[in-house]
């Protein structure tokens, strides 16, 4: 991914960025990239690590894990008000489970 940092105007992609964490007091984090010339913020960085719970009973769980342990858990939580992003997170984790879940289910006929 390039950026452009809209201060200085140097143009650099994610791996020559400063990348920082900065920490949610919910227990989350963000990954946040800083121009590595005058060092002012650019932007959120998406990231592709596993989504995890920042809250209830499963807190700081990666949501694949919830989904195997607990998969009723999740589905009565996208019932809930919750953001959209987390639900549709959610959402996907269970359709994978579910897929693995049908393909053993060949596999054994």
């Amino acid at each position: 991914m390039e950026l452009v940092c809209k201060y200085c105007g140097l143009c650099q992609d994610t791996l020559t960025t400063k990348i920082k964490k900065h920490y949610l007091p919910n227990g989350g984090y963000h990954l946040k990239a800083f121009c590595s010339n005058c060092e002012r913020f650019i932007k959120n960085i998406p990231y592709s690590l596993p989504k995890i719970l920042h809250f209830g009973k499963y807190k700081s769980k990666p949501i694949a894990v919830v989904a195997k342990e607990n998969p009723a858990y999740l589905r009565w939580l996208c019932s809930q008000d919750i953001k959209d992003n987390l639900k549709q997170s959610i959402k996907l984790e269970l359709e994978k489970l579910e897929n693995v879940n049908a393909q053993e289910c060949l596999k054994i006929s």
